[in-house]
């Protein structure tokens, strides 16, 4: 079959399209899918340059999500069949990934995809809304009129979790810049949007909030963020932590701040999370189908164009997800 793979860590120069790699073959618990799409996310770069390592050893199959049409199956799989579309995240860790036209996965992580739904659009919102529902659901503990902070709500992830959060009854600030990315958060359901290139975002924060509070914040870049999200935080918030690029500091002011407010700081990993992830799917299917939640799909690219596919992704302004399809 024909992947990517890498066979040592570094930039995307490293990922190599080869046309000859034998297909995995299920265990008894494991599925074999043929992949018809998957997406680009941040943790693919991450396994790439070395910062988290494949359990599988090098060369590596990178990629986290896909969506596509089970091809086989194990002995002791009895929720799928040959035929079933299906999506997954969260794959590309602890087994080869899906830069390749054929990937294996745990029945666990899979979810039907339903008819309605195309490849496209299942693999473009596997990891983006099942990290944005764990996050704010399950960690963040959501609830109808908290008031929600998005960072970076064009993004991947943060597209998302604007629809997440405002399809559960949430005030919804976005952070993102003016233009077609803060256009794209409020068409997606947030309430108001704030520039975060601005010069004082806390005060920014506050004056988007109409004099409340935020109740949780989503937040991927905790590094550059978190300070002013401290400073802004009613009693009782939740800081969810999905990301950051270099070490965490909270300066004594918003730390005291956050201790008089009894804030939480909670951090997520979707790949700790295998237990509920099938569950986060299937109600991402159900919204997707009924057009509850859509889909922002930034760029399209053929599997061998992987590396500009992360070259984009690391650049700025994409808006949504950008997508591999290995028929093109």
């Amino acid at each position: 079959m024909q992947a990517v793979r890498y066979h040592e860590h570094g930039d995307e120069s490293v990922l190599a399209f080869e046309e000859d790699i034998d297909k995995p073959l299920p265990t008894a618990d494991q599925v074999l899918v043929r992949i018809e799409v998957a997406s680009v996310n941040p943790i693919d770069t991450y396994l790439r340059e070395g910062n988290i390592s494949p359990m599988t050893g090098l060369p590596h199959v990178g990629g986290s999500d896909m969506a596509g049409v089970v091809e086989d199956v194990g002995e002791d799989v009895t929720t799928f069949e040959p035929g079933d579309r299906v999506f997954a995240t969260g794959l590309g860790i602890f087994s080869p990934g899906t830069y390749a036209e054929y990937t294996v996965s745990s029945a666990d992580m899979l979810a039907h995809l339903p008819e309605e739904v195309s490849f496209r659009d299942g693999a473009a919102a596997a990891m983006a809304f099942a990290t944005a529902w764990r996050a704010l659901i399950n960690r963040g503990e959501l609830s109808l009129g908290d008031v929600c902070l998005v960072q970076g709500a064009s993004g991947g992830v943060g597209h998302a979790a604007v629809q997440v959060a405002a399809q559960a009854g949430s005030y919804v600030i976005g952070t993102a810049r003016e233009g077609e990315p803060a256009s794209l958060a409020r068409s997606l359901g947030a309430d108001a949007v704030i520039d975060y290139r601005t010069d004082d975002t806390a005060s920014s924060l506050k004056e988007a909030a109409d004099g409340q509070q935020l109740d949780v914040v989503l937040e991927p870049h905790a590094d550059s963020h978190l300070e002013a999200d401290l400073e802004c935080l009613t009693r009782g918030g939740r800081v969810v932590i999905i990301g950051e690029e270099s070490s965490i500091k909270i300066p004594s002011g918003p730390a005291m701040t956050a201790k008089q407010a009894d804030a939480d700081l909670r951090f997520m990993s979707l790949a700790a999370s295998t237990d509920d992830q099938a569950q986060i799917l299937r109600q991402v299917a159900s919204r997707l189908a009924d057009g509850r939640f859509t889909v922002k799909i930034d760029r399209v690219f053929g599997l061998n164009e992987l590396p500009a596919a992360h070259e984009r992704l690391m650049s700025s302004g994409v808006l949504g997800k950008i997508i591999i399809d290995p028929s093109i």
